[in-house]
């Protein structure tokens, strides 16, 4: 059922997509559209659209751009940089069906027989797009197995039976990938940490043979430079312990923070590491506000920058952030000693719970620029806006 060359170009969905074809009897057509539009097909089996909307709508391009909104996790999954973007739905589209993730994201257009895929599959990474693909084929079929019952012949019972197992082993293929994750984040952070420290015990050794000559020909300076030198012998004794006796330590600490509720991905950068974080709310002046996805970079120099990466106000990425840049207050020396100590995985936690902390005293704009959550609303939901890329 399937033909090479409707897959040219796809070659890791191919798999999934025969897969999907044998056990269900029917067949998957992907279609590649240009400029996010692709006719809806009529033709026999299911019609899969990359990065479309309808054709059957051109006034929306007649308003100069295509509308999308910043969409950094899909079904739960960091999407890759540079293709964090999602189509947003019309509010009038006639027949057919929003499908959306378990955060209100709206990932793809139900159409009869046709399946619209709203953000960028093709452009995630060869290991991730056929988990993804897998997911909204688990979703979009079940919804749709009326059509996929009279188009098969199969009995419904029976093509409910196929769905539950190929839901069965997404969900394995889900538990494998995370375990991956979870992994390479683990050794990314110890293989550069490990780095980090060799660098600091060469630093202050040198820098206590440069303090004990500097006794010898200042005694003046005996009483700094003795300070100086006891620090620096603590420190050097702190970290020879600690890369034996902190270890598992540390390794549980970042294990703890890949599984916390609001946090979405944990990656060691060459510099640090990178924390990106499920959309944020904050209450204050008894309502509730929806602020968006976060990147936390914590650098081991002690930086920290924290990108809005769905819903920024021009410069501000957050009441008490500006352009990346924290206005941390009484928090920051706590901080820089976690970060110091290479507590990286306790600091991220604190720059979260900062994050949910609105004080209107210090802040540099106000949240009233943010969306409201009502009572009755989803505060998973996206807000409208164009994703900027950080650099």
């Amino acid at each position: 059922m399937s033909d090479a060359p409707r897959l040219f170009g796809f070659p890791h969905l191919e798999p999934v997509i025969k897969e999907y074809e044998s056990a269900l009897g029917i067949a998957l057509h992907l279609h590649r559209p240009f400029r996010f539009f692709s006719k809806p097909r009529g033709e026999p089996g299911f019609h899969l659209h990359l990065f479309a909307l309808p054709k059957q709508f051109p006034w929306m391009s007649w308003m100069g751009e295509t509308p999308m909104t910043g969409l950094p996790i899909a079904f739960g999954h960091p999407l890759r940089e540079g293709a964090r973007q999602v189509l947003i739905i019309p509010r009038r589209m006639g027949k057919g069906i929003a499908l959306r993730d378990d955060e209100g994201n709206a990932l793809a257009y139900l159409h009869p027989r046709n399946v619209f895929i709203l953000f960028d599959l093709a452009g995630q990474g060869e290991e991730l797009a056929p988990l993804l693909l897998r997911l909204l084929l688990d979703r979009s079929l079940k919804l749709m197995s009326a059509d996929l019952v009279a188009q098969n012949g199969l009995h419904p019972d029976r093509v409910e039976f196929i769905l539950v197992g190929l839901r069965r082993t997404t969900g394995m293929q889900e538990w494998d990938w995370r375990e991956k994750r979870r992994v390479l984040a683990r050794r990314q952070f110890q293989d550069r940490r490990w780095a980090q420290i060799g660098g600091e015990i060469g630093f202050l050794e040198t820098e206590i043979r440069s303090t004990e000559e500097a006794l010898e020909i200042a005694a003046l300076q005996i009483t700094a430079e003795t300070r100086h030198l006891q620090e620096y012998r603590r420190r050097l004794r702190h970290l020879r312990g600690e890369l034996i006796n902190d270890e598992a330590d540390l390794v549980r600490d970042l294990d703890l923070l890949s599984k916390c509720p609001d946090v979405a991905d944990v990656t060691a950068s060459p510099t640090g590491l990178r924390v990106i974080t499920r959309r944020i709310q904050a209450a204050q002046g008894g309502k509730q506000f929806s602020l968006g996805a976060f990147q936390i970079d914590l650098l081991y120099n002690g930086e920290i920058t924290i990108y809005n990466l769905t819903s920024r106000h021009g410069y501000y990425d957050h009441p008490h952030i500006w352009n990346g840049k924290p206005c941390l207050g009484n928090v920051r020396q706590g901080l820089a000693k976690l970060i110091g100590e290479y507590q990286l995985a306790a600091a991220s936690e604190v720059v979260i719970d900062f994050l949910k902390t609105i004080n209107p005293k210090d802040w540099h704009t106000s949240i009233e620029h943010w969306r409201e959550i009502s009572d009755t609303e989803d505060p998973a939901a996206p807000s409208p806006g164009i994703l900027k890329p950080i650099h």
